[in-house]
Order: C-alpha cells, then structure tokens, then sequence
C-alpha cells in the first residue's frame, strides 16, 4: 500500500505542476494582450516618417518689403486609400533680406491667431496670446514662437516646405 500513496501523490504533484503551468500561460497571454497594443500605439511615431514636399504660393512680386500677407493654399494629402484635397493658411513676412513662412497655429492650444496690421501683432483670440510680426510669443500664455516653415524663392516664385 505504500506504493499506491506514493504513486498518487507524485500524479497529484504533476497536476499541480500541470495546473501552474497552465495559469502562467493564461497570465502571460492576458498581459501580452493588455501591454502590446499599448507598446504599438507608443512605438507608432517611430514608424510614422513623414515627407516634406515644396509647395508653390505667389509670386515674389505681390508682397511688398515690411508686409505681412495671409496666403492660402490647398494639398492633395493620402488619407488612408484616398487622395484628399486638405486646405491651409499661413502667413508671409518680407523684410528686406528674406521671406519668412509663419504657421497660424497658436502654440499654446493651436487656436487661429489672426493679424492686426495696425499694430504689426499676431493676436489669439482663445487666450490673448501676443505675437510680434515675426511669430516671436510677446505675452499671454503662449509657451513658445509661431512655428515656421522654411522658405526659398526660385524663378520670381515664393515656395514652402510643408510635412504632409
């Protein structure tokens, strides 16, 4: 009888063993289901890499040295399987130098700041974020400058780089 004891307890010890098993499979299976999506969705900017091409906006000529001028623009941009025409506005600067490209995106909430010519500053209307004529952050809770877009002129014609 002794060895009948034995023999049940080794069948009872590989159950266990068997049942442990089975639990941590289930466990690292339900871990792997909730943190995986979780590590795609943060690795997914990485994958992301975005194309920057050159757009044509007016010719050199319309804008005059010292003036800021709205300018809009549109884009055929991939949406999934579909060309998309998306529109954009941005804002135009000439000094005597160069030409500068400054997004409307308010950097604080990404409000539409608009232009007062008078008083040569970009304004947002959510929160009263000032900017100067350059998109340089005056006062107001904007945390940074306008953003910019590089600029070039080739053949008479104002052209910017945008991401799409």
């Amino acid at each position: 009888m002794p060895k009948d004891n034995l023999n049940q307890d080794n069948i009872e010890i590989s159950r266990r063993k068997m049942m442990g098993l089975v639990v941590g499979v289930i466990n690292l299976g339900l871990i792997g289901a909730i943190v995986g999506p979780m590590v795609g969705f943060a690795a997914a900017p990485l994958g992301n890499k975005r194309k920057s091409r050159w757009v044509e906006l007016m010719d050199e000529s319309r804008i005059k040295p010292g003036e800021v001028k709205e300018v809009n623009y549109s884009l055929l941009v991939v949406d999934g399987y579909h060309e998309v025409e998306q529109k954009f506005t941005v804002f135009l600067r000439r000094s005597e130098e160069d030409v500068i490209c400054i997004d409307p995106a308010c950097t604080h909430l990404g409000c539409r700041v608009d232009y007062h010519a008078d008083q040569h500053k970009f304004i947002c209307p959510c929160h009263g974020g000032v900017f100067d004529d350059e998109g340089t952050n005056k006062s107001g809770p904007p945390p940074k400058p306008l953003e910019r877009h590089p600029v070039k002129i080739e053949a008479g014609k104002i052209w910017i780089s945008r991401e799409v």
